[in-house]
């Protein structure tokens, strides 16, 4: 029954997402600017609700087993800078400082579903770090060595404690004051990157000196 309701909701919202999308585009003429300033907010809106619905359907797809892995070569450092591009309007628009450093020296080669991992890990690891700082900054870095790529996030937000640190990963898993700071949170994000991450060969793991001290989370892939 949750299967079906989210295919269908989300039919919905992705249709409202193209029309909204339409009309910031100007694919129907010039909008008038204070059309144009409601339509970019519900866009908005619209990607988030898409978002949340694809996270209850990636969870319960990965619960039942049905999820298959498109495995390519692809090079890690592209799907960073891609992400941050994506990411950092939104930093900036909580006034946050959203920075990465990598070593150039390096190369990022690796192999797996380029698209799960650019969505489910490194995107919702920055995204969360965005929801999760309500003031200061969030650090990216990429680096390897002869057997692995690192990716990690690092912010300084609201940490985790020790009471929160067991259900990080978990399905459906939230922090006790996590809504409160994030009240979209479906507890599937970190879920869903551990699934992913760990059918791909790989670790994530998070670590934080406590609460209101910040957090940063590794991923380690195969190189």
């Amino acid at each position: 029954l949750l299967h079906f309701i989210s295919h269908e909701i989300k039919g919905y919202l992705t249709e409202g997402q193209n029309a909204f999308a339409g009309i910031v585009e100007g694919d129907y003429g010039m909008a008038p600017a204070p059309m144009k300033a409601l339509a970019q907010s519900a866009l908005g809106r619209m990607r988030d609700g898409v978002a949340t619905v694809m996270n209850i359907l990636d969870a319960s797809n990965l619960k039942k087993g049905t999820v298959s892995y498109k495995k390519e070569s692809y090079d890690f450092r592209a799907l960073v800078e891609a992400s941050m591009k994506v990411m950092t309007p939104k930093a900036l628009a909580r006034n946050l400082v959203l920075d990465w450093i990598v070593d150039g020296n390096a190369t990022y080669e690796t192999t797996g579903d380029r698209e799960k991992i650019q969505e489910h890990v490194v995107r919702n690891l920055i995204d969360n770090a965005i929801r999760y700082t309500p003031k200061g900054s969030i650090h990216v870095t990429l680096a390897r060595n002869a057997s692995h790529i690192q990716f990690s996030v690092k912010d300084t937000g609201v940490g985790i404690s020790d009471e929160d640190r067991p259900r990080l990963f978990t399905e459906g898993g939230h922090g006790k004051d996590s809504q409160t700071v994030n009240a979209h949170s479906t507890g599937y994000g970190l879920y869903i990157a551990k699934q992913i991450t760990e059918a791909h060969g790989g670790t994530i793991r998070a670590e934080s000196e406590g609460e209101g001290k910040g957090s940063t989370f590794v991923v380690e892939f195969p190189a």
